[in-house]
């Protein structure tokens, strides 16, 4: 699943340097990668599924002015800023007719939606004949 996610507009975010962990309640970390989309809105990468609303919360430290450098995102009931949360869902890998974009083209808005190629079952009879 890709996911884009509001992270309140209160702070910029800075350009990561390192790795932002996505959390469960800023504690247990989980299988993601996320990405700076701009300066209020990230690019979640899981296999988790979540619906659109699901709160988040940002992890890190203010450096200055409204700059905040983000070291995680924490899913969670109880967000720290208002209107955090998941807001799209970019790429259902539950839906079987679709191939994944690249996180480049996402981050470029160039993401178009490509059906998976068309694959045909041959069926094979069974001839019982000169039995």
């Amino acid at each position: 699943m890709i996911y884009k996610a509001i992270l309140g507009n209160k702070y910029i975010i800075n350009d990561f340097i390192e790795k932002v962990e996505l959390r469960l309640e800023h504690n247990i970390v989980l299988p993601a990668d996320i990405y700076k989309y701009d300066r209020n809105t990230v690019i979640v990468d899981t296999p988790l599924l979540y619906k659109v609303g699901q709160p988040v919360s940002i992890g890190g430290y203010p450096e200055g002015g409204k700059n905040f450098r983000m070291l995680e995102l924490s899913i969670t009931d109880f967000p720290v800023l208002e209107n955090s949360y998941i807001s799209e869902v970019v790429y259902d890998s539950t839906d079987i007719w679709y191939l994944k974009p690249s996180i480049e083209s996402i981050l470029n808005d160039t993401t178009e939606k490509i059906p998976k190629p068309k694959q045909e079952l041959m069926v094979i009879k069974n001839s019982n004949k000169g039995e």
